[in-house]
C-alpha cells in the first residue's frame, strides 16, 4: 500500500515537473518569414486592387467592419477575417525584391493594404503551390489561401445578414397580418384561431432576425410589389421592398441601398404566419 502510495506521488512529480518545464520553456517564434508585424486585431482600414475592376475599401468601426468603396454595407465578418489573415501569414521562402516581371508581381494582378501597408499577389508556383507575395520590399512564398481569400467582387464582401447583430425587430407587418411584442409578449394580428405559443413566435422572429441572403447586390432601381414594414427594438423603423420572389425572393433595404437575394424556401417561411411550418 506505502509502496502504491509512493510510485503515485513519484508519478504527480514528474508530471508537475514535466507541467513546470513547457510552461516556463522559452517561447520559440513559428517557423518561416514573417510577411508584416501587423496586428489583424489592431487593423482598421482595408483595400483591395484587382486589375479592371473599381478598388474595394473597408473601414472598422467600433468593433464592426464595413465596406466604404464602391458602396456602403456591412462587411462580411468572417470575410474579413480571412482577408487579415495575410497579415500574419509567415512564407516558406524569402528572396530579395528583384527581377519582379518573373514572379508577376511587377504590375500584381491584386494587391491589398491593410493600415498602409501593401500585400501584392502574384503567380501561383505549380510545383509547391504556394504563391509568390509581394510585402516589405522583399518576395515571399506563402500557402494559396491567402490568395483565394481575395474577393471577386465588392459585393462578396457585404454581410449577407438581412438585420445587424444590434438590430433586434419588436413589430414585422405584412400585407396580411402583423407580428408585435407587446409587454415582453409576441402577438398576432388579426388573431390567429390556431393556438399559438410563444415558442412559435420565437421561431419566426429569430427567422426574420438571422435571415442570410444567398448574395446581396446594390439597389439601383426596381418597381416594388409589396412592402414588409419592420420596427426595431430601439425604436427604428425601416421599410423592406419585396422586388421579385421567382427565381429568388429579392428585399430591398432602401435605408442602406442593398438587395438581398433569398431562396424561395425560406422566403415562404419568412412571409408565412407564425406557426403555419411547424
Amino acid at each position: 500500500m506505502k509502496r502504491a502510495l509512493a510510485v503515485n506521488l513519484a508519478l504527480a512529480a514528474a508530471v508537475a515537473a514535466l507541467a513546470g518545464f513547457v510552461y516556463w520553456k522559452p517561447h520559440e517564434p513559428p517557423p518561416g518569414y514573417a510577411l508584416s508585424a501587423l496586428k489583424p486585431d489592431a487593423a482598421t482600414r482595408i483595400q483591395i486592387e484587382r486589375g479592371g475592376t473599381a478598388a474595394i475599401a473597408l473601414e472598422k468601426k467600433g468593433d464592426a467592419w464595413f465596406l466604404t468603396e464602391p458602396f456602403r454595407a456591412r462587411a462580411d465578418a468572417a470575410r474579413v477575417e480571412r482577408l487579415l489573415e495575410i497579415a500574419r501569414a509567415r512564407a516558406t521562402h524569402r528572396m530579395p525584391g528583384a527581377d519582379l516581371a518573373r514572379f508577376d508581381l511587377e504590375r500584381p494582378e491584386a494587391r491589398v493594404t491593410i493600415d498602409g501597408q501593401s500585400f501584392g499577389f502574384g503567380l501561383v508556383n505549380e510545383m509547391s503551390r504556394e504563391q509568390y507575395v509581394l510585402a516589405g520590399g522583399a518576395v515571399h512564398t506563402v500557402h494559396m489561401r491567402y490568395g483565394t481569400a481575395l474577393p471577386g467582387a465588392a459585393a462578396d464582401m457585404a454581410s449577407r445578414q438581412l438585420f445587424a447583430p444590434s438590430e433586434i425587430p419588436a413589430r414585422i407587418e405584412l400585407k396580411d397580418f402583423a407580428v408585435t411584442q407587446r409587454d415582453g409578449r409576441w402577438v398576432l394580428t388579426p388573431t390567429s384561431a390556431e393556438d399559438l405559443s410563444q415558442d412559435d413566435f420565437n421561431r419566426w422572429v429569430d427567422g426574420w432576425r438571422r435571415a442570410t441572403a444567398l448574395r446581396v447586390e446594390p439597389y439601383t432601381r426596381g418597381r416594388p410589389q409589396g412592402e414588409i414594414k419592420v420596427e426595431l427594438k430601439d425604436g427604428a423603423k425601416l421599410t423592406l421592398a419585396i422586388l421579385g420572389s421567382a427565381p429568388d425572393f429579392a428585399l430591398a433595404r432602401f435605408d442602406e441601398k442593398l438587395i438581398y437575394y433569398f431562396v424561395a424556401d425560406v422566403a415562404k417561411r419568412l412571409v408565412a404566419p407564425p406557426g403555419l411550418n411547424k
